[in-house]
């Protein structure tokens, strides 16, 4: 068959050679000595006589049709020939594309997977970012704060201020660049929470009259009476949003006044009016005064801010299922009009803790101050807990009693908490363990996606100390098929503004939480162990540094203490400590080489200073 479909394309091919014209003529020359010779040798062999008369007539009739018929068997030939060449031409030009295309797709895929991984590195330097840039603005914004209530000169009073806003400022615009890349991540969502509205517009009336006398301008706020107290918002989207808006009217405004109106539009949205006296925009600029790094043009000012503050605003206001709009006329002031959706709800007077009656909890931490708190607060919620203070006695204890929630220190003397949970997911997917229980990490520092920790073996993570409202939702997503009615109520008294909000050194809402649920008692000698631990952390401390100074490859341990350190700070409120130890405890940051010093010399100074203040502030409660 092969040599068959050979001697047809060889054949073919001779045709196209020749050609139509030089094939006809020699297919008739053929065809007219074939037919010749077929015919005298049947006539001899059939009649037994040769008749030429009748030999020569077959012959001129036949010349005379044979030339069409070759002529078009051979056009016909010649067409398929063509066909089947461009038919193979097509064939392989696909074939080409074929390649190239699976060749591109190759690429295209590695490309968005090194974007993917671009983007995820992008997001976790920015949360590391935002952590180390929050914390040293906390201090400066706190600081400020503290000194303006000290007597000043004027003229100190007014470098403090500029310092104070320049700070807030700052950390508004960072606000702004974050949200900025968790919309182009398509990762942007709002927190909701129950909010004290008149303490927010409380809030919002202090920084816009401080950003107002900068440029000795006049702040007024008003708003309906029948405002709700309590709202269902996200808190700090929304400061954010009206702190662009203040932030641009105190911009262009020379002289006059500042207001801001709340009103109430029924159907549970809501307005902020943010109305300047400033120099306005002309008519031709409102159409793009939201889009993105869009700087108004205006001869008398020149363009401030990075443009990006009205379009994350916009975007944010979308989000919260209301819009952001403009009204302005050139040298006539602006207005810019805030309209959103929130849910009215009542005063969290207590909070009702909705919990399984029983659990029996591993609880693995090597710090006895946390211990005590985490022990104290699981132990308030009526569950049993048993301790591991190591990652090979957590796998021990494990193996010997069934549990029903295990929380997982990240850092442990001999192993990760990652490198426990990994063991126990492996244990169980080989058969060796017929159940596992959900994986909570614990953690002090800034918390990571709960898809982070998931990789990691990790169901879910909770931060240190424990939070009782995070713990809450922690179990009601793990045990929620299996909640009885039994409540945990916890009075939450009110407490004053002023010692809330100045609380650089402290962290305040944890120490109100662990007194509201176990007493001003129980934190004061949970602060008494810490105390007395803190001063073999420091010893701990200064060797590791000394021994560092002498080799700068040896500062692992000088970083475990810090960790320590930074924990059991975290557990008793010290808020300074805790900060001061988490750069410590952070080698990847630029300064730390030439600030850990600083840092140790700091935690060695401080930490008797704050332990002591904060025991004198307990013994008030008492």
């Amino acid at each position: 068959m092969r040599n068959i479909r050979h001697f047809a394309q060889k054949y073919v091919s001779w045709v196209i050679r020749l050609g139509r014209i030089k094939f006809s003529l020699l297919g008739v020359g053929i065809l007219a000595i074939f037919a010749l010779f077929l015919q005298v040798v049947l006539s001899f062999f059939i009649i037994g006589k040769i008749y030429w008369n009748d030999i020569l007539r077959s012959i001129i009739f036949g010349l005379l049709s044979a030339p069409f018929v070759v002529y078009f068997f051979t056009l016909l030939v010649e067409r398929l020939e063509r066909s089947r060449l461009n038919l193979a031409k097509l064939v392989d030009n696909l074939r080409n594309e074929v390649s190239e295309r699976i060749a591109t797709e190759k690429k295209l895929s590695v490309a968005l997977a090194e974007l993917e991984q671009k983007n995820k590195d992008k997001a976790a330097l920015m949360a590391t970012i935002s952590h180390e840039l929050k914390t040293p603005l906390n201090g400066i914004i706190g600081l400020s704060q503290i000194l303006l209530d000290d007597n000043l000169t004027e003229t100190q009073r007014n470098y403090l201020k500029t310092i104070s806003m320049s700070a807030i400022s700052l950390g508004h615009i960072f606000g702004d660049i974050i949200d900025l890349e968790k919309i182009d991540a398509n990762s942007i969502e709002l927190h909701k929470k129950e909010t004290d509205f008149y303490r927010f517009l409380s809030d919002i009336t202090n920084f816009a009259t401080l950003m107002a006398e900068q440029k000795q301008l006049k702040f007024e706020i008003t708003y309906d009476e029948k405002l709700p107290h309590w709202l269902m918002i996200d808190t700090p989207r929304l400061s954010q949003i009206l702190w662009n808006l203040i932030a641009n009217a105190v911009k262009f405004t020379q002289e006059g006044t500042i207001s801001l109106s709340i009103r109430s539009e029924g159907n549970e949205y809501y307005s902020f009016s943010v109305k300047d006296t400033g120099i306005g925009i002309e008519t031709k600029e409102l159409d793009n005064i939201f889009m993105m790094y869009y700087q108004v043009q205006t001869t008398k000012q020149k363009s401030l801010g990075s443009g990006i503050g009205l379009s994350v605003s916009k975007i944010l206001a979308q989000l919260m299922d209301g819009d952001l709009i403009v009204k302005s006329q050139l040298n006539q002031g602006s207005e810019f009009i805030l309209r959103f959706k929130a849910e009215k709800v009542r005063e969290p007077l207590e909070h009702s803790i909705n919990i399984p009656k029983t659990l029996h909890i591993l609880l693995v931490e090597d710090i006895d101050v946390n211990i005590i708190v985490a022990k104290s607060v699981l132990e308030k919620l009526g569950y049993t807990v048993d301790v591991a203070m190591t990652g090979k006695e957590a796998i021990y204890q494990f193996e010997q009693h069934y549990y029903d929630l295990l929380l997982l220190d990240i850092q442990l003397p001999d192993m990760s908490g990652f490198d426990v949970a990994q063991h126990l997911q492996d244990g169980y997917n080989n058969g060796r363990y017929d159940f596992l229980p959900p994986l909570v990490a614990l953690t002090a520092n800034v918390m990571q996606s709960k898809k982070e920790y998931q990789a990691k073996g990790m169901d879910d993570v909770l931060r240190k100390p424990l939070v009782v409202e995070d713990l809450k939702r922690c179990l009601q997503e793990y045990f929620g098929d299996e909640l009885s009615s039994q409540d945990i109520l916890i009075e939450c008294q009110e407490y004053p503004i002023n010692e809330i909000v100045n609380s650089e050194n402290f962290d305040f809402a944890i120490l109100h939480e662990l007194i509201d649920m176990l007493g001003a008692k129980f934190v004061q000698d949970n602060l008494l162990l810490f105390k007395k631990t803190m001063p073999d952390y420091i010893k701990e401390l200064v060797v590791a540094y000394d021994l560092y100074q002498q080799d700068s490859n040896s500062k692992e341990t000088l970083i475990a203490v810090a960790h320590k350190i930074k924990g059991a700070a975290a557990s008793v409120g010290l808020k300074r400590l805790q900060q001061i130890a988490a750069k410590a405890q952070d080698p990847q940051q630029d300064e730390w080489v030439n600030q850990i010093g600083v840092w140790v010399t700091s935690l060695k100074d401080l930490w008797l200073e704050d332990v002591d203040s904060l025991n004198y502030w307990l013994d008030k409660k008492l």
